[in-house]
């Protein structure tokens, strides 16, 4: 089951975000507390709303009543947070894949645990990716990955977890072959697809894969 996810985070463009979600069909939408604002302002009725509701407007807390979305509150103070509980919510639900959105921006500290939403969310075994205005997070953790996409696209593959060894890059403008990168450097950095399709690979290692889908500065 192909599921999406609004967090709280920023969404500068609705309508390219309405673009890239009208091309998904998802079959499952939640939201995390604020990011039922973002649904709000794109049209969309989600499945779910979880949280305790203290980041929603009222007032679109009531449409959302009135169209019979299943609303799970949640305490404001307890151990996991609201989107640790919208995945463990999805993976109940059947999710092959999660898409996260409006999870960049704003607070730093909850950008980059975010980010690693990602690796959370591929310990389930599902199949996870970050989705905003101008770009595409993947992870991958010892596995050979085929990243599509357009030629002339900007990739950075960066470490997670200490250093990503055996990393082989092929059709991109800088290749490697069986490479330890090391985690502290940013080597890694803008690389360029030279084909729709690339290929990733790490043998002992993992790494947030980050694709622009818009052209780079």
């Amino acid at each position: 089951m192909k599921t999406c996810i609004f967090l709280n985070g920023v969404i500068d463009d609705y309508s390219v975000i309405k673009e890239k979600i009208e091309k998904e069909d998802y079959s499952c939408i939640i939201c995390a507390d604020g990011g039922a604002n973002h649904a709000y302002k794109l049209g969309i009725i989600p499945d779910y709303i979880i949280g305790d509701l203290d980041s929603v407007s009222p007032e679109i807390v009531e449409y959302y009543r009135e169209n019979g979305v299943d609303f799970k509150e949640l305490p404001e103070k307890k151990d996991e947070t609201d989107s640790e509980i919208c995945i463990y919510l999805a993976k109940t639900l059947g999710a092959d894949s999660i898409d996260i959105y409006s999870a960049l921006g704003g607070r730093i500290d909850h950008t980059l645990a975010n980010v690693k939403l990602l690796y959370y969310i591929k310990n389930y075994g599902i199949f996870p990716r970050i989705i905003s205005e101008n770009e595409i997070m993947y992870v991958i953790e010892n596995e050979r990955f085929i990243l599509s996409g357009n030629a002339g696209d900007t990739v950075s593959v960066i470490p997670i977890k200490g250093d990503a060894k055996g990393m082989t890059l092929e059709k991109l403008e800088y290749p490697l072959d069986n490479f330890d990168m090391e985690y502290a450097k940013p080597m890694g950095i803008s690389n360029v697809m030279l084909e729709d399709e690339c290929i990733i690979e790490i043998k002992d290692g993992a790494a947030v894969i980050v694709r622009n889908t818009v052209p780079v500065k």
